[in-house]
C-alpha cells in the first residue's frame, strides 16, 4: 500500500552531508590552531574541555556527513 508522504517526492539534497562535512573541517581546524580565542578562553576555565573541543566537533561533524544522504552530483534530468 503507497503512503501519501510528501517526503517520498522529494530527493535529499545531500546539503545536510556537506554541513557536516563542514563542521568536521572547523574542528580541524580548531585542533591545528589551539590559539584561538574561544579556545584560550575554554582552556582558562577547564583546561581538559579545551584539549576535548576540536576533537568533539570533528566527530560530530563526520558522523552528521555519514549518516547523511551524500550530494548529489553531476548534470539534472
Amino acid at each position: 500500500m503507497p503512503q501519501n508522504d510528501a517526503s517520498l517526492d522529494q530527493r535529499p539534497s545531500g546539503a545536510q552531508a556537506i554541513v557536516g562535512a563542514a563542521i568536521a573541517v572547523v574542528g580541524a581546524l580548531a585542533a591545528v590552531k589551539p590559539t584561538s580565542a574561544i579556545l584560550q578562553a575554554i582552556n582558562d576555565a577547564a583546561p581538559q574541555l579545551a584539549n576535548a573541543i576540536p576533537a568533539v566537533i570533528t566527530a560530530c561533524g563526520a558522523v552528521i556527513a555519514a549518516f547523511s544522504a551524500p550530494p548529489r552530483l553531476g548534470r539534472r534530468k
